[in-house]
């Protein structure tokens, strides 16, 4: 089974991600901020695919990413922000992410993306 992990601030955004992917067939486990995505990539559950969200506390998506580039950490991972990255939402792909998805999601396009990065 594929699992996935959902970074994100918002408790409504992460149970709704959750129920959604859930009901596609993927394991999902979630983290409220870069740290604990950090932490998660990181575990025993490591996930096969990643959505970080670019704004959080404590650690923003793009510092996680930041960072899990640099180590070394090659998982997929989809940016998703209601308010894009700078002034270019194509930042965060230079950055490292492997997608960005703007906030409200198109679904279908999500899902799409999710299933081509886990294959």
């Amino acid at each position: 089974m594929t699992r996935v992990l959902v970074a994100d601030d918002s408790e409504t955004v992460l149970l709704m991600l959750r129920r959604r992917l859930e009901d596609e067939g993927y394991e999902v486990i979630t983290a409220e901020d870069g740290k604990e995505a950090l932490e998660a990539i990181e575990g025993p559950m490591a996930p096969d695919v990643v959505l970080l969200d670019a704004m959080m506390p404590r650690m923003s998506g793009i510092d996680a990413l930041r960072q899990m580039r640099a180590a070394g950490n090659r998982v997929p991972v989809v940016i998703i922000s209601a308010h894009g990255y700078g002034e270019d939402p194509e930042d965060a792909v230079r950055l490292g992410a492997d997608d960005c998805v703007g906030k409200p999601f198109d679904w279908d396009c999500l899902l799409e993306r999710i299933k081509e990065l886990a294959s």
